[in-house]
Parts: C-alpha cells; sequence; structure tokens
C-alpha cells in the first residue's frame, strides 16, 4: 500500500522529533568519579669522585722534616638534597696507629696531615680528628669542608686536597716501603 507523501513525511517528521527528546534528556548526565592516584618520587643524590691524584707517591721519606706529595688529589662532591643541610667532606683512616704500614713498623696518622684550600683545613692539618656521624674514624679523621645547602639544592664543588707527611720531630723511622689507604667519603649533616 503506498502512503501519500504527506503522510510518510509526518512519520520521518515525528521519528526525528522523538530521537530529538530522547537525545536531548542525556544533555548532563554524568558518570560517578573515579580518581587515579599519582606518586613520584625524587630520590636525594650525594656522591663523590676523585678525578686525579688517586694514587700518591713519595720517592723518598726524610726524618725530622716535612715530605709533600707532588700533586694534591682532586675530589668533586655532587648533591641533590633538601634545603637546610650541610654537605660534609671527611678523610680518614681506618686505623688511625697504622695509616701507613711497612711490615710491623707503622707511620700514625698524627704525621700525615691534609688540606684543602677552598674547604676547613687551609692549613696542613693532621688526621687526628674525630668521625663525623657514622662517616670516619675517632682519631683518624679530617673534615675537608663544611657546605651548606640552603641555597644549592643541587650543586656541585671541586676541591684539591693537598697531602703530606710530617715527620718533623720523628728521627727514627725504619727504612722500607710504607703503604696506607686514605678513606674520603661525603656525609649529609
Amino acid at each position: 500500500m503506498k502512503l501519500p507523501v504527506k503522510s510518510a513525511l509526518l512519520g520521518v517528521v515525528a521519528a526525528v522529533t522523538v530521537g530529538t527528546t530522547s537525545a536531548n534528556a542525556q544533555v548532563g548526565l554524568t558518570s560517578s568519579l573515579a580518581t587515579v592516584n599519582i606518586n613520584a618520587v625524587k630520590s636525594s643524590v650525594l656522591s663523590l669522585l676523585i678525578n686525579s691524584g688517586g694514587t700518591q707517591n713519595l720517592a723518598s721519606l726524610t726524618d725530622n722534616t716535612t715530605n709533600n706529595f707532588a700533586s694534591p688529589v682532586n675530589v668533586t662532591t655532587t648533591w641533590d638534597l633538601n634545603a637546610g643541610s650541610n654537605v660534609v667532606l671527611v678523610g680518614s683512616f681506618g686505623t688511625p696507629a697504622q695509616a701507613l704500614a711497612s711490615g710491623t713498623n707503622f707511620i700514625t696518622s698524627t704525621y700525615v696531615k691534609g688540606k684543602v684550600s677552598t674547604g676547613t683545613p687551609t692549613t696542613f692539618t693532621a688526621f687526628t680528628q674525630n668521625a663525623v656521624g657514622s662517616v670516619g674514624t675517632a682519631g683518624g679523621s679530617l673534615t675537608l669542608f663544611t657546605q651548606s645547602v640552603a641555597g644549592n639544592l643541587a650543586n656541585t664543588r671541586s676541591d684539591n686536597l693537598d697531602l703530606q707527611i710530617d715527620l718533623t720531630g720523628h728521627a727514627n723511622l725504619v727504612p722500607g716501603t710504607y703503604t696506607g689507604t686514605l678513606n674520603l667519603q661525603a656525609i649529609v649533616q
């Protein structure tokens, strides 16, 4: 059966009108709220690198005088920390009474001296201080610098550590090859 054109158009208009009413009723409809937890961690950084001078040699020790090493130990300290902290660089010997040994003969840490012209001991000072926090050894340590982190949350500094064995007043060192290990470590205080 054939519908008149007018009736067919009214049917289409009615269908479009019904569809429009349904679409208008959905505007503004929202789902329930879903959340995503986001966590991000930035870790603190503290590192130490010996750039040069990691091996120090004296060709000949002389009693009753200062014996300077020819070149410094160049150290770079890098950090990224919270404000209000201090970075402290400490040098130490594990056994101060035997800082350097040749068999059963020893040079104590009282005779080994260091200085950092841009740090804390700007003149040669013996490794006889106590540990800083958990870094160093009682009676065998030396604080080489203390750097405030207040305005330098992320920073790097390079320093030259000059070393000497000061045998002034010590005229009876037994001949031999004396070896030892100087530990360098930074700590946040």
